[in-house]
């Protein structure tokens, strides 16, 4: 589980450079990919797996069983929408070519703060 923490604190540190960079692009699947590991680390520490998926709501939704559940189902209502462009983002980042604005980087910084938080990461 440290290992997996240890993981998604270099994705935030790439996507910090990044975005430095004006990499927006990769910055964001850096943001991506540290939120899934922080949720993956999450059910590891709790339930010893998680599931094999990349979706955040879904992620989110499974972890909710076990840990949280009020706040994590407030959590996922109130950012449903920076969640799931998140996924569209790790999606679009790997199979397509798609412009990346810094104004959703930042948001996508501030999700992430927000779930680091909410699963006591920060």
């Amino acid at each position: 589980m440290e290992k997996f923490v240890e993981k998604a604190k270099g994705f935030e540190d790439m996507a910090k450079f990044n975005f430095e960079k004006k990499r927006y692009d990769l910055a964001i699947f850096c943001l991506e990919q540290a939120s899934q590991i922080y949720i993956k680390a999450k059910l590891l520490e709790l339930i010893g797996e998680f599931p094999r998926t990349h979706d955040l709501v879904e992620l989110l939704k499974g972890l909710s069983v076990v840990y949280k559940t009020k706040e994590i189902e407030k959590f996922v209502d109130e950012n449903i929408s920076s969640l799931t462009k998140l996924v569209d983002a790790y999606i679009a980042s790997l199979y397509y070519t798609r412009k990346f604005y810094k104004e959703e980087v930042e948001e996508s910084f501030s999700l992430l703060s927000k779930l680091k938080e909410l699963l006591e990461y920060d």
